[in-house]
């Protein structure tokens, strides 16, 4: 036999401290955000791994457009010697993130869209560092933030 204490619930009891941590809208432009840093840092580094530029060490981004470009100062064979940075690159990417479809005509296009893509959500990141309720949106192209996230081993 069962004896009850004659209580009976009428609605179920609110919780609002089990409610959960605030939405953060801002995670999608701080994850983009490191993405962008971490492709362009190892975009850099690959540069510089690849031992073809024995004047000096490259430091920073620009210095990275400046080769694929051609716009540098070298003393070696006539022609375009931005096309050779760029195959260089490109093969790099490939053979070090196993990415396929950039190649040196594209290549400018994968670096320029990670500079702006960092550019733009840093802006977004310091502008909105009170308010992480409302995120506006970031317009990238979805194959070479593909590619971006696969350089920075974020997929």
């Amino acid at each position: 036999m069962s004896y009850g204490v004659g209580y009976q619930l009428t609605r179920a009891p609110r919780c609002s401290h089990n409610a959960g941590p605030p939405l953060d809208s801002m995670a999608p432009v701080r994850t983009m955000n490191r993405i962008a840093q971490v492709a362009l840092e190892r975009i850099i580094l690959m540069m510089n791994n690849t031992k073809l530029i024995k004047e000096r060490r490259i430091s920073n981004i620009d210095q990275v457009q400046t080769y694929l470009r051609g716009n540098h100062d070298d003393n070696g064979l006539s022609g375009d010697r931005g096309d050779f940075y760029r195959r260089k690159l490109a093969e790099q990417i490939h053979i070090n993130f196993n990415v396929s479809g950039v190649t040196h005509s594209n290549i400018e296009a994968v670096v320029d869209t990670a500079i702006q893509l960092e550019r733009r959500t840093r802006a977004l990141l310091s502008g909105s560092a009170f308010n992480t309720q409302t995120a506006p949106s970031i317009s990238v192209d979805d194959p070479i933030l593909d590619i971006l996230s696969k350089i920075a081993d974020v997929f």
